[in-house]
């Protein structure tokens, strides 16, 4: 790679003119604007850099499942914290050490779950109390008071796991914990919210869950925002954070226009249409297909409808509904760049400064 100063020795040694040189230059400058356009432009994200860490990943799964099996023989909440601290052994050494992604979302998962099991046992200890009756003392390894279900229940077990997910980000900075993070705090909120406020009403509670989803998916793009070359962990933490606030606003915007989601009638199929097409046009905003991804099903839901209400034989409707999807995923695909330069130009250019760059025509 050639530097300045590699290209005033050129000019000093008769190899280029002055004028080459800075030529050279400005071209090397317009390549380097549309390469990093194309690398934000890709949405990558760090995954997998290797065969070594889908290797490291099995181990951890064998290693992890092994523990799990012994743990539901002898369950305790010793045994369950054991294996916590375990995962955390080996979080030091897979994520922190040697930075390995896909292991550390195996880690990760395994320490939440184990954390939920043993804290669910609140009452395992029976402490000798002159409010207890002669000779109750010791231990007692009794079914988990938090129980195995009701909405308050599992609630506290949600809280638990975000708690677990927040102590594991503070210590590893792991980009996938923060998915947990949000998604025991939205499941705890939902559940506690539709059990003792909106019990008996569908309405509110998919208007909560809209609202569970905003909240996510300004804390995503707040990350977004703070990195627009997607350069950084933020990057990453803005993605796994876009995987779960998709979800949550597709689901509650579909079900709140369509009484069943899977057999639309025709207003619920325009309905998710156009649910369909200002998500797309968000996605190309901000320059994320997780919202589309999380729509595809619910857009061929509407395919569905249509073809079945027109002369086709229904045995080929799967079939018809599947190409249609396919090719509208693989168009919008191609066609991403142009697309997206179109919606951005119309937008004011302080918000596109702000954005992922647009990759150049």
């Amino acid at each position: 790679m050639l530097h300045d100063d590699d290209l005033e020795a050129a000019v000093g040694a008769g190899v280029v003119t002055q004028a080459q040189a800075d030529a050279l230059r400005t071209f090397s400058r317009q390549r380097q604007k549309v390469g990093v356009a194309e690398r934000a432009d890709e949405e990558r994200f760090r995954f997998m850099r290797g065969f070594n860490d889908f290797f490291f990943a099995i181990g951890v799964v064998l290693f992890g499942g092994g523990i799990a099996m012994y743990a539901s023989i002898r369950p305790s909440p010793i045994v369950y914290g054991l294996a916590a601290v375990s995962m955390w052994g080996l979080a030091e050494l897979l994520v922190r050490r040697m930075r390995l992604v896909l292991p550390g979302i195996v880690i990760v998962l395994f320490f939440v779950i184990f954390v939920v099991l043993a804290l669910s046992f609140v009452n395992l200890l029976t402490i000798p109390s002159p409010f207890l009756p002669s000779g109750t003392s010791g231990r007692s390894w009794s079914t988990p008071t938090f129980g195995h279900s009701g909405a308050p229940q599992v609630a506290i077990k949600a809280v638990i796991a975000g708690l677990a997910a927040a102590g594991f980000y503070a210590r590893f900075r792991f980009p996938f914990a923060l998915l947990l993070i949000a998604g025991s705090v939205v499941a705890a909120f939902e559940l506690a919210a539709s059990h003792f406020l909106f019990e008996d009403s569908a309405v509110a509670n998919l208007l909560l869950l809209f609202l569970c989803g905003v909240a996510v998916f300004s804390v995503a793009m707040r990350f977004d925002l703070s990195d627009r070359l997607r350069a950084t962990r933020r990057s990453d933490c803005a993605f796994w954070l876009h995987v779960l606030a998709a979800p949550l606003l597709v689901h509650s915007l579909v079900d709140l226009v369509s009484d069943n989601t899977f057999k639309p009638d025709t207003f619920a199929a325009i309905m998710i249409v156009v649910i369909a097409l200002l998500l797309t046009i968000v996605a190309l905003i901000i320059d994320r297909r997780a919202l589309l991804v999380s729509a595809l099903v619910y857009v061929g839901s509407a395919i569905a409808f249509a073809l079945s209400n027109a002369a086709i034989d229904r045995s080929f409707i799967l079939i018809a509904t599947l190409v249609i999807l396919g090719a509208l995923v693989l168009a919008l695909g191609v066609g991403w760049a142009p697309l997206r330069r179109r919606v951005v130009s119309v937008l004011p250019s302080n918000v596109v400064d702000r954005l992922p760059p647009v990759v150049p025509a």
